[in-house]
C-alpha cells in the first residue's frame, strides 16, 4: 500500500484467494455491483506476467492485482477482494536490527493496544533492544527454533514480520509461524528471485527494499511535473503522481476522446481535496494531480504527457 496526493489516494496490491467474492467477475461488472466504490483496477499479475486489464478481463484465484483507490474506500475495497481482515494487535518481529527496532517503535507509538514481541538471536543486541524499547517483549533465541516460537506464542499472533538480514531465515521463520497458527506473515526479501516464491508457500506479503530505493531515485530522475513515484511488480511497472499542465494533451477533453497508449491507465484525478474516479466523461483540468499506472516501457510516453512544452512559454 503506497500513498499519493498527500494521503488522499492509495495504490494497493492484493493477492486473490479462493474466498474472494468477485473471482471470475469481469471488471466492468465491479462498477455495476459497487457503483459508489471509488477504485480502479490498474493491473493484474498472473503467472508472472503483467496484464493491463480491459473491462472484459476477469479476476482469477491466485491473481496479484493492483488497484488505485480513494483513501476512505480502501478498507471496503479490501473486503470486496476478500481481504477484509482485522487490524493486528499481537505482533512478532523477527530480527532486532535497525529495521526491526524502527518498526517496533513505530507500532508501539501508533497503537497503545498493540503488543509487540521481538525475537533476536544475538544476546547483546537483545539486551540492548530490551533497554531501548521497554514496552516490547524481547526474546533471545533463534526464530527457527520451534520452542522459541512457542514461547513467543505464535499461534495467538495475528502477524509475524521477519526482517533479519538473511532471506532464508525470514522465509522459514514466517512459514513456521504460519504452520503454528499465526494469521499473517510479512517478510523482508533482499534477493528478488525469492519474491515470487513467497506467495506459493503461503507468505502473505513480501517487502523488497531495493524496489523502494529504486523508486526514490527514479522520482528525482523522471522528467516533467512528476512529484511521486513507486516502482511495482518487480520493476515491470510504475505508479506515479503528476501535475497536469495547460499544454498537456490530457487536459480539456473527456477521457473517452483521449487515446492513451496501451499500457497506461489513469487511476485517479485529484482536484483540490476532492478525489475523482476517472470515467469516460471525466475532463482533466490544469493543475489537477493525476495518478497514473504504466508499464515500464511506456514511461517516456507518460513523461511527455506531463512535460512542459516550449510553446507554453
Amino acid at each position: 500500500m503506497v500513498s499519493f496526493c498527500n494521503g488522499l489516494v492509495r495504490a494497493v496490491g492484493v493477492r486473490l484467494r479462493e474466498d474472494c467474492p468477485v473471482v471470475d467477475t469481469p471488471l466492468r461488472q465491479l462498477t455495476e455491483l459497487f457503483p459508489d466504490l471509488n477504485i480502479v483496477v490498474t493491473s493484474i499479475i498472473r503467472e508472472g506476467k503483467l496484464i493491463i486489464p480491459s473491462s472484459d478481463d476477469q479476476l482469477l484465484v491466485g491473481d496479484n492485482i493492483y488497484f488505485v483507490s480513494e483513501r476512505d474506500h480502501v478498507e471496503r475495497a479490501l473486503g470486496v477482494f476478500g481481504r477484509d481482515e482485522e487490524e493486528a494487535r499481537r505482533i512478532i518481529i523477527v530480527g532486532g536490527g535497525n529495521v526491526g527496532a524502527f518498526i517496533a517503535k513505530k507500532l508501539i507509538t501508533n497503537g497503545s493496544k498493540i503488543q509487540v514481541k521481538i525475537i533476536e538471536i544475538d544476546e547483546d543486541k537483545a539486551k540492548s533492544i530490551a533497554r531501548d524499547i521497554p514496552q516490547a517483549i524481547v526474546l533471545n533465541g533463534d526464530a527457527l527454533d520451534v520452542d522459541i516460537q512457542k514461547e513467543a506464542n505464535v499461534k495467538a499472533t495475528e502477524t509475524i514480520i521477519a526482517v533479519t538480514n538473511d532471506d532464508k531465515v525470514n522465509i522459514l521463520s514466517s512459514l513456521l509461524a504460519k504452520q503454528a497458527g499465526c494469521r499473517r506473515a510479512i517478510t523482508l526479501i533482499n534477493n528478488q528471485n525469492f519474491g515470487p516464491l513467497t506467495y506459493s508457500v503461503g507468505i502473505d506479503a513480501f517487502v523488497d527494499p531495493r524496489q523502494t530505493t529504486v523508486s526514490s531515485i527514479l522520482q528525482h530522475m523522471r522528467r516533467g511535473r512528476i512529484r511521486s513515484l513507486q516502482n511495482l511488480a518487480g520493476g515491470a511497472a510504475e505508479v506515479l503522481e503528476a501535475i497536469a499542465l495547460e499544454t498537456s494533451p490530457l487536459v480539456g477533453k473527456p477521457l473517452r476522446e483521449i487515446r492513451l497508449p496501451a499500457g497506461i491507465i489513469i487511476g485517479s484525478v485529484v482536484r483540490g481535496d476532492k478525489v475523482l474516479v476517472p470515467r469516460g466523461g471525466t475532463i482533466i483540468k490544469p493543475d489537477d494531480v493525476v495518478v497514473v499506472f504504466t508499464r515500464l516501457e511506456m514511461i517516456k510516453k507518460v513523461e511527455e504527457l506531463f512535460s512542459v512544452r516550449l510553446e507554453y512559454f
